[in-house]
């Protein structure tokens, strides 16, 4: 598993990967730049981040169906090309209306490296290697929404917004020319493919089931949260706390770090633990964390420290829970474990795309308002796993 050819198969599948993380992320601290050039309200700015993730979120319902059609490859070099496309026409945009248009065309691009990988990855090894591919492959992606904010915070202070999408297209292109030699098209001939109707037949079963409604509805709490933050809280730091976008790259870094740190966390306890248990703990951990935040700003603490001081407990119990609630989603029916992995990550984006979205649409005059939110998303992913999974018993559904 460690030859040289696996290695460089991991760097360059997880610079495939990392593409879809990279779009949105990239992006939280030119918001308010953003809406200044266009003098767009800051509900119209928040489009460019949610309706990206919301694209991501359809987008890859579609392409594993594809991939296993068509292959591998050509659905990847498709993917690359248009999130080419897409920067470009971020760069030249001459209205909101087409940045907005310029990143949902780059979302649906930057989504398929993140299902090709996977696919190419089970592909061609085992069970038990392919679990141990991926993970090496995600603990390098993982840090990618870590150090996005940071590079596109210091490049919107000292260079301009453009420059943001520039370097993206450069990513873009030189993803592009090193991935099409070295993956391989792993897709075998004549094998069994899936289709976007047959994973459409296995979504009623699943929305009808407590335990998978408890794990994704978690999920997309728990990605609400971060949605709030990197979508309201860039506004308050130029508007409310007078702080330049890197400052916010920076202060978002500690918070996605947490959550890596939560992630390493969960590896390692949680056969011990239990898969319920760690989703629990963490749920629990997160909803108390994330009701600080508005604790404090009622207090009379007007800080961005009231914000992510929280946000570092928060970061962690998600990440104790996250990866178990996506785990257990997959798992509630082995049989359509495809469609339930497709489910959960549209669930997850769109939860937390809604959640952005409302919170580019509160005032931002004040930190309150959403600060509010934060504690509503904590509360929020509490309420969707341990009273769904309480109400189902209550009710003696199985």
């Amino acid at each position: 598993m460690s030859s040289p050819r696996n290695i460089k198969l991991v760097l360059i599948l997880a610079l495939v990967s990392g593409l879809g993380p990279i779009t949105i992320h990239v992006i939280l601290p030119v918001l308010p730049e953003i809406q200044r050039v266009f003098t767009a309200s800051s509900a119209v700015t928040q489009f460019t981040l949610t309706l990206g993730v919301l694209a991501m979120a359809v987008s890859t319902i579609g392409y594993g169906p594809a991939a296993d059609t068509f292959g591998r490859k050509p659905v990847l070099v498709v993917g690359l090309i248009l999130f080419i496309v897409g920067s470009g026409i971020c760069i030249w945009s001459p209205t909101i209306e087409a940045l907005i248009f310029g990143r949902i065309v780059q979302a649906v691009g930057g989504a398929a490296g993140m299902v090709v990988a996977r696919a190419t990855i089970r592909d061609m090894f085992s069970r038990e290697d392919s679990a141990r591919m991926i993970g090496q492959v995600m603990s390098i992606v993982v840090i990618s929404p870590i150090i996005s904010p940071v590079i596109g915070g210091f490049i919107v202070q000292f260079a301009g917004w453009q420059y943001v999408f520039i370097l993206t297209t450069i990513m873009g292109a030189v993803t592009l020319v090193f991935a099409l030699p070295s993956i391989p098209e792993t897709r075998v001939a004549n094998a069994q493919t899936s289709s976007l109707a047959h994973t459409f037949r296995a979504f009623p079963g699943l929305l009808r089931d407590p335990a998978f409604l408890a794990y994704a509805g978690y999920a997309g709490c728990g990605m609400g949260m971060f949605m709030v933050v990197a979508g309201g809280v860039p506004f308050l730091m130029a508007d409310v706390f007078d702080r330049t976008p890197a400052a916010f790259g920076l202060f978002f870094m500690m918070m996605s770090g947490s959550f890596l740190v939560g992630t390493v966390i969960s590896s390692r306890i949680t056969v011990r633990v239990g898969l319920d248990r760690m989703v629990r703990i963490g749920s629990t951990g997160a909803m108390a964390a994330s009701l600080f935040v508005p604790a404090l700003f009622f207090a009379g603490i007007q800080t961005p420290w009231a914000i992510f001081l929280p946000g570092i407990f928060v970061g962690i119990f998600h990440g104790l829970a996250m990866p178990n609630a996506q785990a257990g989603a997959v798992s509630v029916n082995p049989q359509v474990a495809g469609s339930a992995s497709g489910l959960t990550m549209f669930l997850q984006m769109s939860i937390g795309a809604a959640f952005g979205q409302a919170a580019g649409m509160l005032p931002h005059d004040s930190a309150l308002p959403v600060a509010i939110l934060i504690g509503i998303a904590g509360l929020g992913g509490y309420l969707a796993y341990n009273g769904t999974l309480f109400f189902a018993r209550w009710r003696n559904i199985p």
